[in-house]
């Protein structure tokens, strides 16, 4: 065979190698991490209301509830604070609030009532998120009304729309979603 042929060639494979390993070896920037939504498998909910005793009642994924109701008045608000843990692992208990504070402007709590009525805003000392809205961590309630009935609370993962009125409406996906019954007196 040809030496200028064989040269060629195995110029040419040296080439293609080289070009290969140099393509193989670069990498983009390292790809954003995905944020898998939180794991929650308990929310505490504390009521506070003036001349009253404080109640906290405790949501496991189990599907535990508590037995006694919400208690509200219907002369005085009531001051809500809700906590969501994960206790998957007894021995490494974690608070998720300080994760859902990092990432606010990707979450919302959406509280929804039946049976009764009661009007929700958001507390003073609720975080607010880039646009100055409440996350509803902290909320103050208002009943216009003796009843009975039950609340359903939903931490929203990335919600389209923060100020949608339901669920329904507020699109992302549900981090978690808890039921309590409601007392008015």
């Amino acid at each position: 065979m040809n030496t200028l042929f064989l040269y060629r060639h195995y110029i040419l494979i040296f080439t293609s190698t080289l070009a290969f390993l140099f393509l193989i070896s670069c990498s983009k920037d390292d790809p954003e991490p995905i944020n898998e939504e939180e794991e929650i498998t308990h929310v505490v909910l504390n009521v506070t209301t003036s001349g009253s005793a404080s109640q906290d009642l405790t949501w496991t994924e189990d599907g535990i509830t508590p037995d006694q109701p919400i208690r509200l008045s219907t002369t005085t608000p009531s001051d809500i604070k809700l906590t969501f843990r994960n206790l998957s692992d007894p021995s490494d208990p974690e608070e998720v609030i300080p994760e859902i504070i990092e990432e606010i402007d990707e979450h919302q709590v959406f509280i929804e009532f039946a049976g009764v009525n009661v009007q929700t805003s958001s507390d003073s000392s609720d975080p607010k998120d880039s646009n100055g809205k409440g996350v509803n961590l902290n909320t103050k309630w208002t009943s216009s009304g003796a009843g009975s009935g039950t609340v359903k609370i939903y931490l929203v993962h990335e919600p389209t729309n923060k100020n949608a009125s339901s669920r329904s409406g507020a699109g992302g996906s549900t981090d978690v979603e808890v039921e309590f019954r409601v007392e008015i007196q």
